[in-house]
């Protein structure tokens, strides 16, 4: 796990501002632009209410199941239950919440990723076109560097 993932550490390399990072803080940390704090706090609560259903549904459930078993066994047609219709219907759930969390990244998530990703490649482009003098950034831009073009990652 990097120090990234967990949270500690700061922001990755390209982003860093400040003496440490070579480039005198002429660099603006994305991490510190209302966007991404705005993209951080609507995903984040995305995923509390998507896991808030998702685990909810299961605990009816399995709530159902144990406490009222009666209802569970309650025949709805042929051998279809209640129970076995509950159960189908986490598999609808789990369907539903897969189709929304792809309709939030599509709506919610990809335009600001889009601006803070151009944000960046002006930024970069500008210290290209300044010299970029100082070549201690990393391997990826030693390679956008020298081919001209910028990195695909397909």
């Amino acid at each position: 796990m990097s120090r990234h993932s967990t949270g500690l550490g700061g922001p990755p390399f390209p982003y860093e501002t400040g003496p440490e990072a070579g480039l005198g803080g002429e660099r603006q940390s994305v991490s510190g632009q209302p966007d991404y704090q705005a993209l951080r706090r609507t995903h984040r609560r995305f995923g509390v209410r998507a896991t808030a259903v998702a685990v909810g549904g299961f605990l009816l459930y399995v709530l159902l199941s144990s406490f009222l078993p009666s209802l569970m066994n309650t025949p709805l047609s042929g051998h279809l239950t209640v129970g076995l219709a509950l159960g189908l219907g986490q598999f609808v759930l789990m369907g539903v919440i897969v189709w929304r969390y792809l309709v939030h990244v599509r709506t919610d998530v990809t335009p600001v990723v889009r601006g803070l990703r151009g944000m960046v490649r002006h930024q970069e482009s500008g210290d290209r076109r300044q010299g970029a003098g100082d070549r201690r950034h990393g391997a990826f831009e030693a390679r956008a560097g020298r081919r001209g073009e910028e990195f695909r990652p397909w």
